[in-house]
């Protein structure tokens, strides 16, 4: 019920002919959305309580799509959020009489993964979780896993600093920068996260979309990267950058003939 879960629960309503369920630790859905009448929402909090009522609150899905995640500064805190969380679900699913036909998993980007060691000693926890997460997914599901790495994700109208958020304009403007050809070669030769700082951001409709677009039968197992989500979702190329300069041309236009007309 997220930033990403909530997209991916929406687009999956949309789908039409689907049962829904989203299981988190409220169990409460987005505010303001009429979609969410479509939607089962269960409380579980996935690493607290029984096994019975965590796999009552799984159910028996034919597929199944993990947004499970956590940031902050806390070792146990991301080791629960990402690993613990993930791993204890994918026990529950590994239980059902059937097999899920896709099991999907919003992990991490492999460059960001591999950039830890220029990060706060806690991050370590976190990439271990994510490391631990798919360990668990793909024992749960050997034939039907999937995951979508992206390294940040954009989207929405604001900004936040915590949990780190840019608003979908600012982001598609950066996504658009950063997928010149030219930074991309660029960026393909620098060292941990100065390759990392250089990689697009993807936007979380396409992070959502790729999710759905996966869970629902689109091939891959593993979609790495900006790029790749993009392709996965079948997402158009962003055009903030190319957008806000033809917004900027448009209004000095505009400036420059009310101006010429007063004069």
């Amino acid at each position: 019920n997220g930033y990403v879960g909530s997209r991916v629960a929406e687009l999956l309503v949309k789908q039409g002919g689907l049962t829904v369920r989203s299981v988190s630790k409220s169990g409460k859905p987005p505010s303001g959305a009429p979609w969410t009448s479509e939607v089962e929402w269960v409380a579980n909090d996935l690493t607290r309580g029984s096994r019975e009522a965590l796999e009552a609150a799984i159910g028996a899905p034919e597929v199944v799509v993990s947004c499970v995640g956590s940031i902050g500064f806390d070792g146990r805190y991301l080791e629960l959020g990402n690993g613990v969380a993930n791993e204890r679900a994918a026990e529950a699913v590994a239980k059902l009489p059937r097999p899920v036909d896709r099991y999907v998993y919003v992990s991490v980007a492999e460059e960001v993964a591999a950039a830890k060691g220029w990060l706060p000693g806690y991050f370590k926890f976190y990439f271990d979780g994510k490391r631990d997460a798919e360990a668990a997914i793909k024992g749960a599901s050997p034939d039907g896993y999937a995951f979508v790495k992206p390294s940040f994700i954009y989207g929405g109208e604001s900004f936040g600093l915590w949990p780190p958020r840019v608003s979908g304009g600012y982001g598609s403007a950066i996504e658009e920068i950063l997928s010149n050809g030219i930074i991309t070669k660029i960026g393909d030769v620098l060292p941990g996260l100065l390759k990392v700082a250089l990689r697009p951001p993807v936007s979380v409709d396409a992070v959502a979309q790729a999710c759905v677009n996966l869970a629902l039968g689109a091939e891959g197992s593993v979609v790495d990267g900006a790029a790749a989500i993009n392709a996965a979702a079948g997402a158009p190329k962003a055009t903030g950058f190319s957008d806000f300069v033809s917004s900027a041309k448009a209004t000095a236009s505009d400036l420059s003939s009310k101006a010429q007309a007063s004069s």
